[in-house]
């Protein structure tokens, strides 16, 4: 079993056809995808709930943390979906010696900036994953 190290792992997005590098990311995160649920329990059943699939996965959300530069295109890219809503494919690429990766469509984009006296000047964004969320199996 290994480790994987986090160094080195990119986060991509689409500009003008093209797949490229999110420049000074500090830390991604998907929130993670899960199959729904109904609750199925009946009067006439057992003390413990019953819950079945309802055929429907959510993809969950990937967010991520940079230091943000008002005037780099890659990072203008992004609050340009705000403004211009549209499907964007993207791509984690673990830095795995396989360079494992996981390719989605995001559907939505938030961003927000952070200034903070003792740190540089941060931006936060979070992408709405629409479709099959890409895990690598």
């Amino acid at each position: 079993m290994a480790i994987v190290k986090c160094k080195g792992t990119k986060l991509q997005h689409t500009i003008s056809a093209s797949l490229v590098d999110i420049a000074q990311l500090l830390s991604i995160e998907h929130s993670g995808s899960g199959s729904e649920t109904f609750d199925s329990t009946t009067l006439d059943g057992g003390v413990f709930k019953t819950f079945d699939p309802t055929g429907y996965s959510n993809p969950g959300e990937v967010s991520a943390e940079l230091f943000y530069d008002c005037a780099l295109a890659g990072h203008q890219a992004i609050t340009d979906l705000i403004a211009t809503p549209a499907t964007n494919a993207m791509k984690i690429i673990y830095a795995d010696t396989a360079a494992t990766n996981q390719s989605y469509t995001s559907a939505g984009v938030q961003f927000g900036v952070t200034v903070a006296m003792d740190d540089g000047l941060k931006g936060s964004m979070t992408y709405t994953v629409t479709g099959n969320p890409g895990w690598p199996t």
